[in-house]
């Protein structure tokens, strides 16, 4: 109407000044108005984030249409529930950015007029008074489509007076700098068709405008027989798909809330048949529905390689050695004289002794009798010594005499392995356990920071060492560099010693010295090197100071574990060693026995940030979940829970504990188990 009265030449109504806004802005109570936002994000700690910072790409446009039926069932809906259909759309948007980010607490922005009710004229000001303020969405198991509608009116009701203050302000009165980057907006404002028409046949045949902001997904939806949407979204974050896709899913949430407003949001599935399909496959799903393997224990894979070769060298160990017909009988003496003071299934016998050729075969002699090994780092403080003793109740600790007073106060029998009653003992076999019997016990802190044994058993070994002997040459030359407590020994022993291998026990102080271990590979011809990434990046540092040693190594593979691999530091050593050694991440966790995932490090892995971790063994599977146990799209954070063969039989002693660790899962045959890692990872 402003712009024919202003056409037939009619004077305008003066607007009211913009000035009037400011001298009502400023008789607003701050301090009420930074109360109340604080009070609706309460508890709101981790800010809503589908793109970075960073991200500046450009800008795409989409358009979309919800049918008629469901724009029907929206206005319906919020008529029954005593809402808006904004109300409604900002409850199926905050569903779907659950979906998008894995989070259950999230907050996105929307764009309110910022033209208050009770100021006069407010309407006619010319200037850009639009605010963006934060709707928060709380979302738990329980929440319905109903809850959350009520959750989101009140909190509307609570905030709607205070929709002036600047977004900068609301972010300072909950104490975070970033609470969002997405917004939807409803243009719920009135478009008078009839408004459009002028007298002599003049009329606005069309109209458009243009918007812009800097957040990387946005979503204005537009009133209609058919509701329209328009995506701006930045092409570095999204495609063209990916957009279609998180339309198609607000879709499946409107369809669903509007179909039963009872039902609990959580019980929505938004990922398709295909996308199940696929996310099953890269988890190997399947595998949890084949028969397990015929196994043995390791005592009887061992006695197999000693029947092979006995003469071929199994320990290297400064200037001694063992052949495995050697290390078989040192081993059978030991087992005899342990099983003579009570060793076998079901019990368990420390062993606190330095890292040498006799720890491996008293490790050794403990699995022949059937007993769990516990092995005791002697470098740890006597407060640890003691509380494991006290702790896995062994019938006795193996030990030395230099290292029998750490026992300190302990009742726990101790054994001297050099005691000359024990070569006295016969050198023959004991029966060989039985495969589901305990192998160790190993003593692991995790994130709860009380100490707490890991039963594995040695079905779990042996099925770890099978399912990679398909991905890589076992045997060889290996090195052990790390405490027989930290599960990780486990891997380098037996991977060597139950493949024909020979196992050069490195000395710590040659562990401590990069450039000594440098040395010792090359001197050693060594084919098989386990490390933590920390370590090694230590070692190509060595490496690059003495490129014509590095190119005397006959590594053909390194394998890393116990913490995340940066693939980026590697740039330098595939320049010095290109093709071998085979570079192999390896996630894993203690209570998956030692190794969970196989990934192959290639130059083209450099340039990224991420720790790739790849694809689980052939005996496990992998979910990526939310909290409530549903699978999250490629590209979702979620929680990582590992299924299969390879599980602890628990922790020793603490029910209470493997119980909220070791999970029933859904995924698998009744009464099938899975274990949740506690670590955040994607598929990509």
């Amino acid at each position: 109407q402003e712009v024919f009265t202003a056409y037939y030449g009619q004077r305008l109504p003066a607007a009211t000044p913009y000035r009037s806004f400011v001298t009502w802005l400023a008789g607003q109570d701050r301090v009420a108005a930074q109360r109340a936002w604080g009070a609706a994000l309460d508890g709101f700690d981790t800010p809503t984030l589908v793109g970075s910072p960073a991200s500046t790409g450009r800008r795409g446009v989409e358009s979309y249409r919800i049918s008629e039926e469901i724009t029907r069932s929206l206005t319906e809906l919020a008529r029954a529930q005593h809402t808006t259909v904004n109300t409604v759309l900002q409850a199926a948007w905050a569903q779907v950015l659950t979906w998008l980010t894995g989070q259950h607490d999230v907050a996105f922005g929307t764009a309110v007029s910022g033209r208050p009710a009770d100021l006069a004229g407010a309407d006619s000001i010319v200037g850009l008074l639009i605010n963006t303020v934060p709707v928060r969405a709380n979302i738990t198991a329980a929440t319905t489509g109903a809850d959350l509608l009520d959750q989101l009116q009140r909190a509307h009701n609570d905030t709607v007076e205070y929709e002036h203050l600047a977004l900068n302000e609301i972010h300072h009165a909950v104490g975070l700098d970033r609470l969002f980057d997405t917004l939807f907006v409803y243009e719920n404002y009135p478009i008078d068709a009839g408004a459009l028409l002028g007298v002599q046949e003049l009329a606005i045949t069309d109209f458009s405008s243009r918007e812009y902001n800097h957040y990387p997904l946005s979503v204005v939806a537009m009133p209609g027989h058919e509701l329209g949407l328009r995506v701006e979204f930045d092409t570095d974050v999204f495609a063209v798909a990916d957009i279609e896709t998180v339309i198609d899913r607000l879709r499946q949430v409107l369809t669903a809330i509007t179909a039963d407003p009872a039902r609990r949001l959580s019980s929505i599935d938004l990922l398709g048949e295909p996308e199940h399909d696929r996310l099953d496959r890269w988890g190997n799903r399947a595998v949890l529905n084949r028969p397990e393997s015929e196994l043995v224990s390791i005592p009887a894979l061992f006695a197999a390689q000693v029947e092979r070769a006995p003469e071929a060298m199994a320990i290297t160990c400064g200037e001694r050695s063992w052949t495995y017909g050697e290390l078989d009988s040192t081993a059978n003496r030991l087992a005899h004289y342990l099983a003579s003071r009570g060793a076998g299934p079901g019990e368990r016998v420390a062993l606190l002794l330095a890292r040498t050729g006799e720890a491996i075969a008293a490790i050794l002699a403990v699995l022949k009798t059937g007993a769990a090994y516990l092995p005791i780092d002697p470098a740890h403080p006597d407060s640890r010594i003691e509380f494991v003793l006290s702790d896995a109740a062994p019938i006795a600790a193996v030990t030395t005499a230099e290292l029998l007073p750490r026992l300190g106060m302990s009742s726990v029998p101790a054994i001297d392995i050099n005691d000359p009653a024990v070569m006295s003992q016969p050198d023959t076999a004991l029966p060989a356990p039985a495969v589901d019997d305990i192998a160790y016990i190993i003593y692991t802190s995790g994130t709860t920071g009380a100490p707490k044994g890991v039963a594995v058993t040695h079905r779990n070994v042996a099925q770890l060492l099978e399912s990679l002997d398909a991905e890589l040459a076992l045997g060889q030359v290996w090195t052990q560099c790390h405490s027989l407590a930290f599960d990780y020994s486990v891997w380098e022993i037996w991977g060597a010693l139950l493949y024909g291998g020979r196992l050069l026990m490195v000395p710590d102080a040659v562990v401590r010295s990069p450039e000594d271990l440098h040395a010792m590979l090359v001197s050693e011809q060594v084919s098989v090197l386990s490390q933590t990434p920390s370590a090694f990046y230590a070692l190509q540092t060595a490496d690059a100071l003495q490129p014509e040693m590095g190119q005397q190594l006959k590594l053909q593979t390194v394998v890393f574990g116990g913490e995340a691999l940066e693939p980026q530091r590697l740039s330098s050593w595939f320049d010095s060693h290109p093709g071998l050694p085979r570079m192999i991440n390896m996630y894993g966790i203690t209570e998956t026995t030692v190794h969970a995932s196989f990934r192959e490090i290639g130059n083209g892995d450099v340039e990224s940030n991420s720790s790739p971790i790849g694809v689980p063994l052939e005996h496990l599977a992998f979910f990526v979940l939310d909290g409530w146990l549903r699978q999250v799209p490629v590209g979702v954070v979620g929680e990582l829970y590992v299924a299969g063969s390879g599980q602890a039989n628990g922790y020793l002693g603490r029910s209470d504990l493997t119980t909220t660790r070791f999970v029933a899962c859904p995924f698998g045959a009744p009464g099938s188990r899975m274990y949740r890692t506690g670590d955040l990872v994607q598929w990509g």
